[in-house]
């Protein structure tokens, strides 16, 4: 199925990555990122898919409800062993389910919307936002670590890869 196929290689991809910074490079806050890190990203992309897999047992989904597991965003081999595990548990996933998507838009009240979604409208959802934040990690390792390898298409939307190869060549 193509949306469990495209989340592994994102996975794979931001593997592949995670495996070549070192330790520090990983949790370094940055300039071009706010002071943020590699690691933060990758670990908002992983807290995003894991509350994903959560709600197709609980039928319900809220991202809201991310840990922000500081573990997950300071030791890198712990962010790969949980990539790889989500790439088992979506592969998993035999078919389309029913889900509730819970938000709260409130800055000061608990007053959450609920949205009828499915396990595949989020696992697109998913796809989009791993995209988005990847964009964000290259322009990082573009910047500060030029010794890191980035993956062909990492950070590219999938319809502009297309767009891209399908364009006729002007000459």
């Amino acid at each position: 199925m193509q949306l469990k196929q495209v989340s592994a290689k994102i996975l794979d991809q931001l593997i592949q990555v995670s495996e070549q910074l070192q330790d520090q490079a990983f949790r370094q806050p940055l300039k071009v990122l706010s002071d943020n890190t590699i690691g933060k990203h990758i670990r908002h992309i992983i807290e995003f898919y894991d509350l994903m897999i959560l709600g197709i047992n609980s039928g319900e989904v809220n991202y809201d409800q991310r840990s922000h597991d500081r573990v997950i965003e300071e030791n890198r081999l712990m962010a790969i062993e949980k990539m790889n595990s989500l790439k088992l548990e979506i592969e998993k996933i035999a078919s389309d389910s029913s889900l509730k998507l819970k938000a709260n838009y409130s800055m000061d009240r608990e007053d959450p919307i609920e949205i009828v979604t499915s396990y595949y409208r989020e696992l697109q959802y998913n796809i989009e936002h791993a995209i988005h934040h990847m964009a964000i990690i290259k322009i990082a390792i573009l910047s500060e670590f030029s010794d890191v390898s980035i993956p062909e298409g990492f950070g590219i939307a999938y319809s502009t890869i297309k767009y891209e190869k399908d364009k006729p060549c002007v000459q």
